[in-house]
């Protein structure tokens, strides 16, 4: 995994910081370790640790910029399975220069003038959620107005009940429109400009 991390996290072009907010469970464990093996692959990403102040940001990781401003790019579980690489990209977008859309579909993450507060639910072995949550997460890494928050779905029963979640993925937007299923960046645009 070293190997196959070292030429990617060598293109960053701005300096990240991983913000892991801990208590004193596994979960935070495993989280803590890969946070800290990430930021000693590279001189752009810097781990920070904060205790968690409630359920809202227990066992989060946030994507911040170099001065600690939340990017709105979140993981709440532990991004391991297919949700690994996932987590990585949006590292690569917060960090730049990030994935290439085209100019196109670039012209269009930029004109989103709303807020969208983005609520993604994933399992770690499902193959087809990391699609969407890479796709959402590149359209938050540049623009303001979007935030991400991806949930392992296995440790958030409140979500699955509260949303009647049946299968994976499950995307939420601002509480309330529900959408299943794999979207590419251009589904997703369609329906953030709905």
């Amino acid at each position: 995994t070293r190997q196959a991390l070292a030429p990617v996290l060598a293109r960053f072009t701005r300096p990240i910081r991983l913000r892991l907010y801990t208590d004193d469970s596994q979960m935070t464990e495993e989280n803590r370790r890969m946070v800290t093996e990430l930021a000693s692959l590279s001189d752009k990403v810097e781990a920070e640790f904060v205790p968690s102040t409630g359920e809202e940001d227990k066992h989060t990781i946030s994507i911040c910029d170099a001065e600690g401003n939340e990017k709105g790019l979140c993981f709440h579980g532990v991004p391991g399975g297919h949700e690994f690489n996932s987590f990585i990209l949006a590292m690569y977008n917060a960090a730049g220069p990030g994935q290439d859309v085209g100019e196109a579909l670039q012209k269009r993450i930029e004109s989103i003038s709303k807020p969208l507060h983005v609520k993604i639910a994933v399992s770690l072995s499902c193959t087809m959620c990391p699609d969407l949550v890479a796709a959402a997460q590149r359209i938050a890494a540049d623009n303001k107005n979007v935030t991400v928050d991806v949930y392992d779905f296995q440790y958030y029963p409140a979500l699955r009940e509260k949303y009647n979640i049946m299968s994976v993925p499950c995307l939420i937007i601002n509480d309330d429109e529900v959408h299943f299923g794999k979207k590419s960046v251009s589904d997703l645009l369609d329906i953030f400009h709905a």
